[in-house]
């Protein structure tokens, strides 16, 4: 044998032992150094596995199934995964397809991703396997359901349905036109659209609040419309008599219009007065509901009671100067006539004393003015 020739042999020896190993490594994917987990799956049918199909994880291959066999009561799964996977214990196992007319494969999908997770041996019950519906019990289903369909009444659908839409082409494409054209004005008004939806939102959402308000408006609304309807003889007996009673009225103000107009711009400065003092009269009107009470202390039938107090009240001395009662006539009223003690025991009253309105600073005379100044008489005064 010549050199040539030995080296011939030595390469093609190497180059099949590169070739079986690629084959052996590559393709077949087998791995002497592997210590791959052993995982029994307990399940109620097979689901259309074979006893090479692909075990994956959420989809990504991890292993390969090693054992397919019979047991009571379903089919023994035995799968070979690689080593270092970590499959958490609470896990879902379905059998999935690569495609509509693809090959099934074993799908891990864990529920969470926390362990423990499934050891050397691990055995997964039935209960946590999943396998789609087999096309044969799927084909029963459709027959079924096409055997309930009676044809009678299908052909009776379509021929309505042609006798609605016969001859309505041209309406439908106007239909189709204007709901393009619609829909093309939304889309150019699309904010002002988007602010209405959040705006009824908005009222909705108010109107849902009060609700509780709005079913006691509903039930005082019946209330009243009953009433109404009690009420409905003097009701049209009013409405008989509001001609001439409007009539009436309507003389009336023709006639004395212009005196009633004249009192009731009179009676403005009086109410206006009355609006200012309205705390006044406030303090007021409470106070006179114990003057009954007051005046019924010191009357015993027919005969009244008095009680002299001999004890000096404090008293407010408002600066009048003392007149002769010899001096006939009496002088003008001075402007400025207000109580000056501010004595604690000493009830202060009069118009400086009285609540006022905001802003009101009337309570005592104006600054700089005189205290004797007096009110000047008018002609022939």
């Amino acid at each position: 044998m010549t050199r040539r020739s030995l080296l011939t042999i030595l390469t093609m020896l190497v180059l099949t032992v590169v070739g079986l190993a690629y084959l052996l490594f590559a393709v077949v994917q087998l791995n002497p150094f592997d210590k791959p987990l052993r995982i029994t799956i307990n399940m109620a049918r097979s689901g259309g596995l074979l006893g090479t199909s692909q075990v994956t994880y959420r989809g990504a291959p991890i292993g390969r199934i090693t054992e397919l066999a019979l047991r009571p009561g379903g089919v023994r799964v035995g799968v070979s995964v690689d080593e270092g996977t970590r499959i958490p214990v609470d896990t879902e196992v379905s059998v999935a397809n690569l495609s509509a007319a693809g090959e099934q494969f074993l799908d891990f999908r864990p529920r969470t991703d926390a362990g423990p997770f499934l050891a050397d041996g691990a055995v997964i019950n039935q209960r946590d396997t999943r396998t789609p519906v087999p096309f044969s019990e799927v084909i029963s289903h459709v027959s079924a359901l096409v055997g309930q369909v009676d044809p009678g009444q299908v052909a009776v659908l379509v021929n309505e349905l042609r006798r609605a839409f016969g001859g309505s082409a041209a309406d439908l494409d106007r239909i189709i036109d204007g709901g393009d054209f619609l829909l093309a004005g939304l889309e150019g008004v699309l904010p002002q659209t988007l602010d209405g939806l959040h705006n009824a939102r908005t009222v909705l959402g108010t109107t849902a609040a009060l609700q509780p308000e709005l079913a006691r408006f509903s039930g005082s609304a019946r209330d009243l419309t009953a009433l109404l309807a009690k009420a409905d003889p003097p009701a049209r007996q009013l409405l008989d008599n509001a001609p001439g009673t409007l009539a009436l009225v309507d003389d009336v103000i023709k006639k004395d219009g212009p005196s009633v107009g004249s009192l009731l711009g009179r009676l403005l400065p009086p109410v206006r007065v009355l609006a200012d003092r309205q705390p006044a009269l406030g303090r007021l009107f409470p106070e006179l509901s114990t003057l009954g009470p007051a005046a019924a202390t010191i009357t015993d039938g027919t005969t009244l009671r008095t009680e002299v107090d001999a004890y000096p009240r404090p008293s407010c001395d408002y600066g009048t100067p003392r007149r002769s009662p010899t001096i006939g006539g009496s002088p003008p009223p001075r402007l400025y006539r207000y109580c000056t003690q501010a004595d604690p025991l000493l009830a202060q009253r009069g118009s400086t004393n009285v609540p006022r309105p905001p802003g009101d600073h009337t309570a005592g005379p104006p600054p700089g003015a005189d205290p004797q100044a007096r009110a000047s008489r008018g002609p022939g005064g």
